[in-house]
């Protein structure tokens, strides 16, 4: 029992660290310690703990996101094995960076294998989960970070695989901190103050100096020290507000916004059309200039005669006025569409995403669309799961889209987490998003984390709401220029890396061979 707790006690801690850093109710510290106890527990040591650390891994996260698919209306973990299942699919990430660091190691064991491989690969092998997979980023590990504002703001220069990236990365360099010449820190007798000196003394001196450095534990102090000052600089100073310039003149305009909150599942308010046109009218004489409703706040059978009343409505009060329906029960299609003042569609969008095994209808194209306003700039929008898609909400950047809007629906526990996650999508891009949710979290979110206009409210159903969105041109990024180039890079880094050792590998097991023939 002894020597099982020592080689496997790890095992036990490291299921809290999982179930309460990730998903639902997560810690965000304890996320920070997923990696290092990874690796702790794997490198150097028998392969059967890489199977162990898969297992209890999988296992924490179904845990962490059991209640996926809770509602008012079902048990309270309904659909439990599927969590099981997908959460033990995910995890096979972890078998693929393991395994591929043994390799690796096997075979070069030098410093720079140990600390940058395994942040490659693990960066690469994400990003194409959020890519190609039909999750998008939803089950990143880095959404329960997003809260710490510095650290989320560094999405602005390399997307969420930036991020993703540096937290493996500070997993292989805190296993570098056994060898870290700690000594060298202390400050030594001055040259001139010594009773004797050798020559050789220089070259001892400067070999220190190199090696403390150049150990990863430095630099990567370093790094995250200039990233993180950069991080906070974003979050802390606002556009044309240095040097302690007074509020009116940096402090834009706002215009009154509205969201209205749709009914859920309540298939009979949702065809009660007039209801929530009747809040859109309450939300007018409050002197809201654009209205949002939430996603599917409405069923529609006849889509000529309901739009042609949005466009009656916006026309007379002079608003702009999203609307968000399904077309046909069951749904076949997923609809924002956004009326212009003068009663004109400015967008009619289909959702691209629709969330898999929830919404069965047809996925609409791949593609934002966008519309000019002398109010709000430009305006552009998707619905709830679209932005889970960083490829496609990256979009907004390619049209120079000022403000995005995200009509949203979520359900059971996950509405906080959902909001968390597609709160990175405006510090990529540059874009103001306004965000009107059914059971989830409503406002505004700017492109600066934290900041001085961002507002939430918790939303339920059957709810209205106004905000004051500020009116601002969209704010460049580095991600906006460059895109998901940091991950593809990791991606060609990682790839060539492991096929060069491979090669390697293979011309050296044939050398031997022909010698020993």
């Amino acid at each position: 029992m002894k020597e099982w707790i020592k080689s496997h006690g790890l095992l036990i801690p490291f299921l809290f660290i999982v179930l309460f850093g990730f998903g639902y109710q997560a810690i965000p510290l304890f996320s920070c310690f997923y990696l290092p106890l990874v690796l702790i527990y794997t490198r150097d040591k028998p392969w059967q703990n890489i199977l162990l650390i898969y297992f209890v891994s999988s296992m924490g996260f179904a845990l962490a996101f059991l209640g996926n698919f809770r509602t008012a209306t079902t048990p309270p973990f309904p659909m439990a094995w599927f969590m099981f299942l997908a959460s033990f699919v995910i995890n096979l990430v972890l078998i693929v960076v393991l395994f591929a660091e043994r390799f690796m190691r096997k075979h070069n064991t030098g410093m720079t294998t140990r600390v940058l491989f395994t942040p490659l690969l693990y960066t690469a092998l994400w990003f194409l989960i959020g890519r190609l997979g039909p999750l998008g980023d939803y089950p990143s590990l880095t959404t329960v970070t997003i809260g710490w504002s510095e650290f989320a703001q560094l999405s602005s220069l390399g997307g969420r695989a930036f991020l993703d990236f540096l937290l493996a990365l500070s997993a292989t360099v805190a296993l570098e901190l056994p060898t870290f010449p700690l000594h060298q820190l202390v400050v030594s007798t001055p040259h001139f103050l010594q009773d004797t000196h050798h020559p050789d003394d220089d070259l001892v001196v400067e070999h220190k100096e190199r090696s403390f450095w150049l150990h990863p534990v430095t630099l990567y102090t370093i790094l995250m020290a200039v990233l993180l000052s950069y991080g906070g600089m974003a979050t802390n100073i606002r556009r044309g507000s240095f040097y302690q310039t007074i509020y009116p003149d940096y402090i834009p305009k706002t215009e009154p916004v509205g969201c209205v909150v749709g009914p859920g599942d309540n298939l009979g308010l949702q065809l009660s059309h007039d209801i929530w046109f009747n809040q859109s009218q309450a939300l007018v004489a409050s002197g809201a200039k654009l209205i949002l409703w939430s996603e599917l706040t409405t069923i529609v059978q006849e889509e000529e005669a309901f739009l042609n009343k949005s466009k009656a409505f916006a026309r007379e009060h002079g608003v702009y006025l999203a609307v968000t329906y399904g077309l046909g029960q069951p749904v076949r299609e997923n609809k924002l569409v956004v009326m212009t003042k003068e009663g004109e569609i400015g967008i009619n969008y289909n959702k691209a995403h629709p969330v898999p095994g929830i919404e069965l209808q047809p996925a609409g194209p791949n593609v934002l669309q966008f519309m000019d306003t002398p109010e709000f700039g430009r305006l552009g929008g998707a619905i709830c799961f679209d932005f889970n898609f960083a490829h496609l909400i990256g979009q907004a950047s390619d049209h120079g889209i000022d403000i995005m809007l995200q009509p949203s629906w979520t359900w059971g526990p996950i509405g906080t987490y959902h909001g968390q996650g597609n709160a990175l999508r405006p510090l990529e891009n540059g874009f103001t998003l306004f965000r009107c949710v059914s059971q989830g979290v409503s406002g505004i979110f700017e492109p600066t984390a934290n900041s001085v206009f961002q507002q939430k409210v918790a939303s339920n159903n059957v709810e209205s709401y106004l905000f004051y969105l500020p009116l601002v041109k969209r704010v460049r990024t580095l991600y906006a220029s460059i895109g998901d180039l940091f991950s593809y890079l990791c991606i060609l880094t990682s790839g060539v890396w492991m096929a060069l050792i491979v090669w390697w590998h293979v011309r050296h097991a044939t050398e031997e061979e022909q010698i020993r023939i």
